[in-house]
């Protein structure tokens, strides 16, 4: 089989020479089931075919007029209405395009008892549309609407499979449904300026997460500092140690903020003692350096320079999921039914903000139970830190992946158990059929996230983050089906 189009839009929206845009498809498929050679599967193989696909489509700004020259009455001079530009107009504004290379294959079992479908996807996306992209002030404008920034790649693959009536043995049967499927996305290329726009700097400021968008990677990347723990002593305690206390102390794997180096041993000053852990000495984008103490998070010195900045900070994890997908299974015993459906994600990363916030103990905002737990005095063993009133008053809220947390889950989306009536007694009503039915939606999330809800949204250009969406509610019905 082969099927072929052309689609030819056109839209006032882009400016002459762009304004139409040319978008055909074509797919074949090849019924492999129906050649002469594969007549001795039949008994066991009921289908079999191969569908390859190629097609384009093309996307418009949601904005209109962007190619006309816009005017609206300005400020008065003089006693007259004035008039001035509204807008720049886009003159070179093209269709975004996604082009499309799809493999499928169709399995049948059984006479179609047992199906499976797989699909393999290659999807690019070129002059993407992205709305409101700053531009430089001296223009007069501070963003224009829309504009082509770039091209992307989306590559990924699904399996589905499902029965039909897989398995009956005399008044009980069986049906169910399974779903796997993985999306990796790229960035191919980009407008510099657009780029640098969509990054964040770090400012040296808790809670402060970093955003990158880099050519060749995926977008969701999360990255912040390794945690390590909370300093057990002050410097001060360790600063008057003898020589032979302090390798006693690392032995025993106590902690304080001494700078270590790469073997694990102090590093020491020209005066012979230890020298302290810092963050941002610097001075770069904080009023102060600051001081390690006693109760402070431990964060990972990765270059073991004795200073907690920038180049410290690790790629912590992806906020895409590794596997996605659902399950369900259909019981059925005489008029009795069980219909369940669950869904799941698998290997993504959550930027835990709900859970940052209520252990900072910086304010009198409601707080964790976790932080009862938290360092009081010297010795303490707890992976807590104190608690320091005030935002500027501590950095142990450092965006680290303290709070990033394993996003899997399975949840039950859907459960219904249902009964039939006789249907001889229900004739002698005048009635086809009448079904009570109880069902539940959300009854249950399986999961080791430590928030609300781990169905948090993913794949726009930041982390996937919770700062404590409300949880989804769980609903129960009970119902009565008629049909008359």
């Amino acid at each position: 089989m082969f099927d072929f189009s052309v689609r030819v839009d056109g839209s006032t929206k882009f400016g002459p020479g762009k304004r139409w845009g040319v978008f055909p498809a074509v797919s074949l498929r090849w019924n492999v089931i129906d050649e002469e050679w594969m007549e001795p599967t039949k008994d066991w193989l009921s289908m079999l075919s191969i569908r390859p696909s190629w097609g384009r489509v093309g996307n418009a700004p949601n904005a209109d007029y962007l190619y006309e020259s816009k005017y609206g009455v300005g400020n008065r001079y003089l006693d007259m209405s004035s008039m001035s530009p509204l807008n720049i107009r886009l003159s070179d504004l093209r269709w975004e395009k996604v082009s499309t290379y799809d493999v499928g294959m169709d399995i049948g079992f059984f006479e179609d008892k047992l199906n499976v479908t797989l699909d393999w996807y290659n999807s690019k996306t070129e002059d993407m549309l992205m709305p409101n992209v700053r531009i430089p002030s001296s223009t007069g404008y501070k963003t224009l609407p829309v504009k082509n920034v770039g091209s992307m790649r989306n590559t990924g693959w699904e399996l589905n499979i499902d029965t039909r009536e897989v398995v009956k043995r005399g008044k009980f049967g069986f049906d169910f449904n399974l779903a796997f499927g993985n999306n990796y996305n790229e960035i191919l290329e980009m407008d510099p300026t657009v780029l640098k726009s969509l990054n964040s700097d770090f400012n040296y400021g808790n809670r402060e997460v970093l955003q990158r968008v880099q050519i060749g990677n995926p977008f969701g990347a999360i990255y912040g500092f390794r945690y390590k723990g909370v300093y057990q002593y002050n410097y001060e305690t360790v600063a008057d140690m003898s020589h032979d206390e302090r390798a006693e102390f690392l032995a025993d794997g106590k902690t304080a903020p001494i700078v270590l180096n790469a073997d694990g041993s102090m590093v020491y000053d020209e005066d012979g003692l230890p020298l302290q852990m810092m963050y941002n000495y610097s001075n770069e984008g904080t009023t102060l350096p600051y001081e390690f103490k006693g109760g402070d998070a431990i964060y990972e010195d990765v270059n073991h320079d004795g200073n907690i900045n920038a180049l410290d900070i690790v790629y912590l994890g992806s906020s895409l999921p590794k596997l996605t997908g659902g399950f369900g299974f259909n019981l059925k015993y005489a008029k009795w039914r069980l219909n369940t459906q669950f869904n799941y994600r698998v290997g993504n990363k959550i930027l835990n903000l709900a859970r940052l916030d209520a252990e900072a103990m910086i304010g009198n905002d409601n707080q964790s139970k976790a932080v009862n737990h938290r360092w009081r005095k010297e010795g303490d063993n707890t992976s807590i830190p104190r608690a320091m009133f005030g935002a500027g008053s501590n950095y142990n809220t450092l965006i680290s992946d303290r709070f990033v947390e394993d996003g899997s889950f399975l949840r039950l989306n859907y459960i219904q158990l249902s009964y039939e009536l006789n249907r001889d007694w229900v004739k002698s009503l005048g009635l086809r059929g009448i079904r009570c039915y109880m069902s539940a939606n959300n009854l249950f999330c399986l999961t080791r996230y430590k928030g609300v809800d781990p169905e948090v949204g993913y794949g726009g250009y930041g982390v996937a983050s919770d700062g404590g969406q409300t949880p989804r509610a769980k609903s129960f019905t009970l119902g009565l089906s008629v049909d008359f």
